[in-house]
């Protein structure tokens, strides 16, 4: 199986925004807005691309165990401690990527369920890509 350009740009852009869904699960409290996020994600993606729509949930929703698992194991320091041209490149991913909270091991398992409404905002996704294909 061969991926066209324009799968890999698809793969990048949901990877994009499984990023961005990472960044706002270590910065926010509201998992409901969270879980709405990841749900319309996925329900973008799942529509515009409905072949293996399961990809475009695993794509995003990994993202926020990996970025609790990188919290855990390594310790960012904070941006001021970094020196000048240091804290000019690489103050910004320091501010996203660390966590506002210590992170606990085991927080980690209770993150993968993040996968549920991927998928079922995947899936939704397609079921709304196939019931507007006549329209279209």
């Amino acid at each position: 199986m061969t991926f066209a350009l324009t799968e890999w740009i698809w793969c990048a852009l949901a990877v994009a925004e499984g990023l961005l869904a990472a960044i706002l699960s270590l910065h926010m409290d509201n998992l409901q807005f969270l879980v709405l996020f990841i749900f319309i994600e996925c329900a973008v993606f799942g529509y515009a691309r409905p072949q293996q729509a399961w990809r475009w949930a695993c794509l995003i929703a990994v993202w926020i165990p990996l970025s609790l698992m990188f919290n855990l194991v390594i310790t960012l320091p904070s941006p001021r401690e970094l020196g000048f041209p240091a804290r000019l490149f690489l103050g910004p991913l320091v501010v996203f990527f660390r966590a506002t909270i210590p992170v606990r091991s085991a927080d980690i398992p209770g993150s993968c369920l993040a996968l549920i409404p991927a998928i079922a905002g995947a899936y939704a996704g397609v079921w709304m890509s196939r019931i507007a294909a006549p329209v279209r």
